[in-house]
């Protein structure tokens, strides 16, 4: 289906759902930087609750390339609908296009176009491109990180890139980066920046502090720059962004053997720390409103059984586990009684 049709067919139901597309208001924005490429936003209608973008990818290298990948940053409260002559995928706020097998091999100079229907107000993302037209830069060719910030109680680096960090609600996060990365943004407001020192232009590593100060979800992201990315013409360095995902749990409640039968009160976002001896096996939750964070010990390994769930939706649930000793599994098989354990947890707003 070509793009025009494609891009009918989109606005066709939004009419159908009786939503007047606006005029579009004109080009987003250029790259953020160019890595062989370059992909531009345009947002083609918008509305309330949404808009349609259209993005014009081009190769801005001397040879061909066969592929392309075009990254941008969400608005908070945005997600991705639908999109068509690319495959796009999200990652918090992170959108990442990745072109069609029909539409990758561009020319010296050649553009072409995909489209997303975006749910959700504000600008269209900026999207930074690169191709296989230029070779990466590794590692090794940048300056070194920076020591971790004093006082973190966690700390991302470069090679942290896509992981996922759990905090408590007043932890600090420190992040350390080398010179060549702007200071990073964030997706939301459960963490705050404390400090922040180095990073692009100064040349000097970046350290930043950050603070957990409310339960959720952030996208934490920082972009390479490079002076030769400010002249005329700018170079194509293929450095790709840096981003981790942060998720703030609230503060916790800690369930011991002493708790067994009992009922306790937890708010949504709070932690649920369970510390059992080492022969209990790890514990069972009844429904949905808790999730499992972390689990380490109990049976059969010898050591105390210690577990982390967050409390991530109303309703009530059973945490329940049982004793576990090697001589339940032999023939014959030991009389030590089983002790059962149980916790009754109502999750609250």
């Amino acid at each position: 289906m070509s793009w025009t049709n494609r891009k009918v067919l989109s606005l066709a139901g939004l009419v159908a759902l009786a939503i007047t597309p606006a005029v579009a208001v004109g080009v987003a924005s250029a790259s953020a930087a160019s890595a062989g490429c370059t992909a531009i936003s345009h947002i083609d209608s918008q509305w309330a609750t949404g808009q349609v973008v259209s993005v014009t990818v081009t190769n801005t290298a001397s040879t061909s390339a066969t592929k392309w990948t075009a990254t941008g940053t969400l608005a908070s409260g945005q997600s991705v609908a639908s999109a068509w002559s690319a495959t796009a995928t999200t990652s918090g706020s992170t959108l990442t296009a990745v072109n069609m097998s029909y539409n990758g091999a561009l020319a010296p100079g050649a553009s072409t176009s995909f489209g997303m229907q975006l749910n959700g107000a504000g600008p269209a993302p900026v999207f930074s491109c690169s191709n296989d037209t230029v070779t990466p830069v590794t590692a090794s060719a940048l300056p070194p990180t920076s020591n971790p910030p004093l006082g973190a109680d966690v700390t991302v680096t470069e090679a942290s890139v896509g992981h996922t960090v759990t905090l408590k609600v007043g932890q600090t996060l420190g992040v350390s980066l080398s010179a060549n990365y702007d200071p990073t943004t964030s997706s939301g407001t459960a963490l705050t920046r404390v400090s922040t020192s180095g990073g692009y232009p100064t040349r000097q590593p970046l350290s930043e502090l950050y603070r957990a100060v409310a339960a959720g979800d952030v996208y934490l992201q920082a972009a390479p720059d490079f002076d030769c990315l400010h002249t005329t013409p700018a170079c194509t360095l293929g450095v790709p962004l840096w981003g981790v995902h942060v998720v703030v749990v609230g503060s916790a409640v800690t369930l011991t053997e002493a708790d067994s039968g009992s009922t306790v009160t937890v708010k949504v976002g709070q932690t649920v720390a369970v510390s059992l001896g080492a022969d209990y096996r790890p514990t069972t939750v009844s429904g949905p409103a808790l999730v499992l964070v972390s689990t380490s010990g109990g049976y059969p390994t010898g050591q105390p059984l210690a577990e982390s769930y967050r409390a991530q939706a109303t309703g009530s649930v059973d945490l329940s586990t049982m004793t576990d000793y090697a001589c339940l599994h032999t023939t014959p098989r030991c009389a030590v009684p089983q002790r059962l354990w149980r916790v009754h947890v109502n999750v609250v707003s």
